[in-house]
């Protein structure tokens, strides 16, 4: 068999073992169950996010921060629903939740997570800059979601690596560019298992599954935005001065979203601008 055969055998074989699932605490899949339910009872969400001190501190932290400077302090979770609105308040609760999920103990690992995290912070906030620019508002309450999502496949992957190397298998070596490809390959199959076992709705999980499709929904207009958005953020990774937008301006996503060459340039500067400032787009 070939090495690199077998070390993806090795990698398939301990995605089935329930400990490589990326971990999220029974409070918190209850959190994020009511957090993403189609009709959600913000009332109960609130009540559920209070009994979590640190999830607490960070969305107070977050209205007090200096993007909301000169509104005066915020001291309780009320008041910081009434600062921040509630689509702002889900986000920040999903974003402190699932980051959590991004500190491997081993350097290799620790790094794609990083390169992973930032890439899907990215795509929550371009997305939901890009609803919020098409106007498409129904759209709105669940594209910061989607965009921070889309990619977990990925994360599912590297939990499984991450124990494979700790259980230090003697056979278990794979160099970084088979990690990449396994990474590309797998990811979408793996993103619609994993959201599906955190029980997240089906529109979440098609997501995951169908953003690098060819055959994609075109009705499907979240999807349509987020594999733009996710074209849009991995050119600008990629920091080739010689790559323009004139690629995406001319994709199907493009055209099925009427978005233009200057709003995708918009989109670059809006999300090169949250970078730098740190802040909600």
């Amino acid at each position: 068999m070939d090495r690199s055969e077998s070390i993806i055998d090795l990698i398939k074989n301990q995605i089935k073992k329930e400990d490589s699932l990326p971990v999220l605490s029974p409070e918190s899949l209850e959190i994020q169950n009511e957090a993403t339910r189609e009709n959600m009872d913000f009332s109960k969400l609130t009540r559920l996010v209070s009994r979590d001190i640190t999830l607490t501190g960070q969305i107070l932290k977050t209205a007090n921060s200096p993007f909301y400077r000169g509104l005066g302090d915020v001291e309780t979770l009320k008041d910081a629903v009434l600062r921040l609105g509630q689509h702002e308040m889900v986000n920040i609760i999903m974003q402190e939740m699932h980051k959590n999920n991004f500190k491997s103990e081993i350097p290799q690992i620790r790094s794609y997570q990083t390169r992973l995290w930032n890439h899907s912070l990215s795509c929550a906030m371009g997305s939901l800059w890009t609803v919020k620019y098409l106007a498409l508002n129904d759209l709105i309450p669940r594209a910061f979601i989607s965009g921070l999502l889309h990619d977990m496949g990925q994360l599912y992957l590297l939990t499984a690596i991450e124990k494979l190397l700790i259980s230090e298998t003697e056979s278990f070596k794979p160099p970084p560019q088979l990690i990449e490809k396994i990474l590309a390959s797998l990811h979408p199959s793996l993103g619609y298992n994993l959201l599906t076992k955190w029980n997240l709705p089906d529109p979440y999980r098609i997501i995951a599954r169908d953003h690098h499709r060819e055959d994609f929904d075109v009705t499907n207009m979240m999807l349509v935005v987020i594999r733009l958005t996710d074209a849009v953020c991995h050119k600008m990774e990629r920091n080739d001065p010689e790559e323009n937008l004139s690629g995406i301006a001319s994709s199907r996503e493009a055209d099925i979203l009427t978005m233009s060459e200057i709003g995708l340039a918009e989109l670059e500067i809006a999300l090169e601008d949250a970078k730098t400032r740190n802040t909600p787009l």
